[in-house]
């Protein structure tokens, strides 16, 4: 069926927040440059990205049905809606900082959707085109084998990375034992991408282009823009400078700190940018982004 053709790599239910008034996405791609409107359809997808090809006991589109759509998507709108309300609330009185109680739990949640966001996209495929898995014993968050398989691009890529469950607790347990800071706007400042989680490393030179990396390969500052008001920052734990009560900050983000993010989250895109200021060129600014 038609419907089944497009597979979101960023889930439709992120960018439904980033929608403009009249109901498109303003983007502007890198490749072309140019910027368009489009449909929340049109945008972030490719034809069958998550399809299953190699004849096995994993069914044509297990991945993009019954993982990604049914516990991944369906629990990402209510997560940003809560987290969206925990932050309003908290700074109902117009302060400039205040405080967000996250349990275990809920950092968890949220460490698992960056996670599986960071890895789930082209650039990650791209990077295992051609390779293959033949081991024994490889494991996934839904399945386990118990012979050796040479696995579709499709699984390959899946088992490397998002349905690694050795790497998903790796990294999610490094997430959430970083210090984690909200920087909110009320007005809609903040872009996003076809790659929407930033990684960079903070150890060596920063590359000009981030590239592929594990999120725990290396100390790490990351951010996530979860509404077009609200970025997520997650700094290592061990990161020199930071208040003792830094960890689940609510911070008003100031208009530097707003153009740094924007242009990293430009530079970090493979190709689509999506905007909120109908004119790339408002994002043009030479700012280096301070970590701290």
């Amino acid at each position: 069926m038609a419907k089944d053709r497009k597979h979101h790599f960023v889930p439709v239910c992120y960018l439904n927040r980033f929608k403009q008034d009249d109901g498109h996405i303003h983007c502007y791609s890198k490749k072309r440059n140019n910027e368009y409107a489009c449909g929340v359809d049109a945008v972030c997808e490719l034809p069958y990205f998550y399809k299953i090809t190699q004849e096995s006991w994993w069914s044509t589109f297990e991945i993009e049905k019954d993982f990604f759509c049914s516990n991944v998507e369906s629990p990402l709108g209510p997560m940003i809606t809560n987290i969206e309300q925990s932050i309003k609330s908290s700074l109902a009185n117009d302060s400039s900082i205040a405080k967000i109680i996250l349990n275990e739990e809920t950092r968890r949640s949220i460490a698992s959707m960056i996670f599986i966001q960071f890895y789930r996209t082209p650039r990650f495929k791209n990077y295992y085109e051609g390779k293959k898995l033949i081991r024994q014993g490889i494991s996934s968050v839904t399945h386990d084998f118990t012979k050796e398989e040479i696995l579709d691009p499709v699984l390959v890529h899946a088992l490397s990375t998002y349905l690694n469950p050795h790497m998903l607790k790796k990294v999610v347990s490094y997430l959430v034992g970083g210090q984690w800071v909200f920087r909110y706007s009320d007005e809609k400042v903040f872009l996003t991408s076809d790659n929407p989680v930033v990684w960079i490393p903070l150890k060596g030179p920063q590359p000009e282009r981030f590239t592929i990396g594990n999120i725990d390969e290396s100390k790490c500052f990351l951010y996530y823009p979860i509404t077009p008001n609200i970025v997520l920052e997650i700094f290592d734990k061990d990161t020199k400078g930071l208040p003792s009560d830094f960890d689940n900050l609510i911070i008003r983000a100031e208009s530097e700190r707003i153009a740094g993010l924007n242009l990293n989250t430009i530079i970090n895109a493979d190709d689509i940018v999506i905007l909120q200021d109908k004119d790339i060129n408002s994002y043009n600014i030479e700012v280096k982004l301070k970590i701290i």
